[in-house]
């Protein structure tokens, strides 16, 4: 799972639902790729300039287990 993506995404006052209507992904699509697939590049940079541009990419895109190393 992307923790720190889900976290800044809630902690903005957004749901997974607006995240994904955002970045014209479906919802279904959007909860599988948070919590088990993989984003590709130009969904993350997506994400990152339309819905979190504060933040680092590095960090939202940081899976658990790289968050433990």
């Amino acid at each position: 799972m992307f923790s720190n993506l889900n976290k800044e995404i809630l902690s903005n006052g957004m749901s997974w639902r607006s995240t994904a209507a955002a970045i014209g992904m479906p919802e279904s699509t959007f909860r599988n790729k948070i919590t088990v697939g993989d984003f590709t590049v130009t969904e993350a940079l997506t994400i990152k300039e339309r819905v979190l541009p504060k933040y680092d990419l590095a960090y939202l895109f940081a899976k658990d287990s790289e968050e433990k190393e």
